[in-house]
């Protein structure tokens, strides 16, 4: 028993090490000393046989086999959590952690979502994490998250089994200080471009989306300010002259701002299909049954008209 829970242990220091990329910080956040996390992963590449770990001044990655190693820590570590839920539960009053993976355009339903559902079920306690929409897939890839809040069109969702459940289509608003009278009148994507634009990073698919709404009226962008983080975008809208583009529930937010105009972007009026996504195993969870549950009621969708448009 001893030797099982070492390695159980030992599987969540070194999912920590990946996730932190920091021996002190990952040592940390598993309340152990860092000697001893160093010791735990260097008496599993003994067992293994292998290097798990590259080592250097700093932490430098895992290896291949490392990374072998890795997906197997997840999925042990999500069975044995999975277990846990159901010795505690039953599916009227799950019980456990439910993490929930989202991209940064859809945080503000993912965390409406975990407030509602905590609402519901009182034995959950949800962890709402913002990721890019590649580390996303691959958290429902090797099962660190439960249920993850995304663009369900991509191509590689569709090449995983996934149990997906359609939430709303994402539409796109033009984010600017107040000038009346035009704070609430439609804008075209041909106007929004003559605009000095603050926009999401090159390498978030947000952005991909929109450059490519602007190329099919046959225009290149050029913002003159780029960010990964849709907060640092509102900041820099609210301050200056700047516009920016934003989805939905983002400008759904935005509008509690009185300063801010938000306008619908039209000509053509684009939307992309954003759904709950699953990862694929033999069977549900009980916590997983819930969300599942829960995401397709009517309670949820009248919250969920209300939060995804402005």
């Amino acid at each position: 028993m001893n030797y099982a829970m070492n390695i159980i242990d030992t599987f969540r220091y070194l999912v920590s090490l990946e996730e932190h990329k920091h021996f002190s910080r990952a040592a940390q956040a598993c309340h152990i000393t860092q000697p001893a996390l160093s010791n735990a992963l260097k008496s599993l590449e003994e067992e293994m046989g292998v290097k798990i770990v590259n080592r250097g001044r700093n932490y430098e990655g895992l290896t291949a086999e490392g990374k072998r190693v890795l997906a197997s820590a997840y999925q042990v570590l999500h069975e044995i959590g999975k277990l846990k839920s159901e010795i505690n539960s039953q599916k009227s009053a799950p019980i456990g952690n439910l993490i929930i993976g989202s991209i940064p355009s859809t945080l503000p339903v993912a965390s409406q979502f975990a407030a509602s559902i905590f609402g519901e079920f009182d034995g959950l306690k949800p962890v709402v994490r913002s990721m890019t929409s590649h580390d996303l897939e691959l958290s429902l890839e090797n099962l660190s998250v439960d249920i993850a809040f995304g663009y369900t069109e991509r191509p590689t969702v569709h090449t995983q089994e996934l149990r997906v459940i359609p939430q709303y289509e994402e539409k796109y608003y033009f984010i600017k200080r107040n000038v009346p009278p035009d704070n609430f009148k439609p804008i075209t994507w041909k106007e929004a471009a003559r605009s000095k634009l603050s926009l999401l990073t090159p390498e978030m698919h947000n952005r991909k989306l929109i450059d490519i709404f602007f190329s099919k009226n046959n225009i290149e962008i050029e913002p003159v300010m780029q960010t990964d983080s849709i907060f640092s975008l509102l900041l820099s809208v609210q301050s200056s002259e700047l516009a920016t583009i934003l989805s939905g529930p983002t400008a759904k937010f935005a509008k509690t701002n009185k300063d801010l105009s938000i306008r619908e972007l039209t000509d053509p009026s684009e939307g992309t299909a954003i759904g709950i996504m699953i990862p694929s195993v033999n069977r549900l969870s009980i916590v997983q049954f819930a969300v599942e549950e829960f995401a397709t009621s009517n309670k949820w969708y009248e919250i969920l008209d209300d939060i995804s448009i402005p």
